[in-house]
């Protein structure tokens, strides 16, 4: 029997992609059961993601490791622990992964799952397991209900999804935030720099969900100081008709930015908007023309959402 201490943590376990309303709701539950008894809330996270190891191929991903423990600190968690998804791991059996994780590495005294939350080797382990292993050791087990969006709940597979879709605005309302990417900034064609519409050519990792392919209004954040944002997504149809396979790029355009190149620099981008899918035009001043157009839909709605920038 395990005998939790002053010490003992309440442990909520999840893959917690993107950390989205869902995920902030069972990080509320833990704090509700920690707090009465003075204990510390701990966010278990898998890195990679599950199914990299046990399926061959993990999803896109809707945040990076990095990002996923800075948001579940700001939601409420106390601590968050990185657990190494690996070949092993994957095969310790129920009865392991309680006794080496639950009560040896976390020494918890709850813990707080979702209802469909699968553990042990082939995910033989289910809630009903979970309880009765826990209940042998001192444990409490609580369930976190599903956090519901119309007739659907809200997950990650759902958001993914969404945005693969181009619907920014709703997978936003899951996320309870815009859906962003940070990502370095790398030399491109310099295409836009020749149309008069500079773009900064993101290095987007290829593990990270790229919305569909269009152009999307949002918010760029270069050194602490943010812009107006025009983000265009995919092949660049308009002058990579004859290529084979042309690379899909994420290219951002800060309006009204006037200052140096930032090549090698972060950037943070947010998606709020779908202004429209991608297009190719008869001629260059078609295209042209439809980008001006483009910059008013995107400043008519940073606007709305955010008044000035300045």
């Amino acid at each position: 029997m395990n005998t939790p201490t002053d010490t003992s943590s309440v442990v909520a376990i999840g893959t917690f992609d993107g950390v989205h309303r869902g995920h902030r709701a069972m990080l509320d539950l833990a704090r509700g059961v920690a707090t009465p008894h003075g204990r510390s809330v701990v966010a278990a996270t898998f890195d990679p993601h599950p199914r990299s190891v046990v399926a061959g191929g993990a999803p896109p991903m809707l945040c990076s490791i990095e990002e996923r423990v800075e948001r579940m600190t700001a939601a409420g968690a106390d601590r968050v622990e990185v657990v190494p998804f690996t070949q092993r791991f994957s095969t310790l059996s129920p009865e392991a992964f309680v006794d080496e994780w639950l009560v040896a590495r976390l020494d918890a005294a709850a813990v707080v799952v979702g209802h469909n939350f699968r553990f042990g080797h082939r995910a033989v382990g289910d809630v009903t397991l979970l309880r009765a292993l826990c209940a042998d050791r001192g444990i409490e087990v609580v369930v976190c209900d599903l956090l519901v969006d119309g007739d659907l709940a809200v997950s990650s597979s759902r958001i993914r999804r969404l945005l693969v879709g181009g619907d920014v605005q709703h997978a936003e309302q899951l996320l309870g935030r815009p859906y962003d990417i940070e990502a370095v900034v790398e030399h491109g064609a310099r295409r836009g720099r020749e149309l008069g519409m500079p773009t900064a050519n993101l290095a987007v990792p290829v593990t990270r969900l790229v919305p569909s392919d269009g152009v999307y209004g949002g918010i760029a954040t270069l050194h602490g100081e943010r812009w107006p944002a025009a983000t265009s997504v995919g092949t660049n149809p308009q002058f990579t008709a004859d290529h084979p396979n042309p690379p899909r790029t994420v290219e951002v355009h800060l309006i009204g930015y006037e200052g140096e190149d930032f090549y090698g620099e972060l950037l943070h981008v947010t998606f709020e908007q779908h202004v429209r899918g991608q297009l190719t035009f008869d001629s260059l001043d078609g295209l042209i023309e439809r980008m001006n157009d483009d910059l008013q839909v995107v400043l008519r709605g940073v606007a709305e959402r955010h008044g000035s920038l300045r």
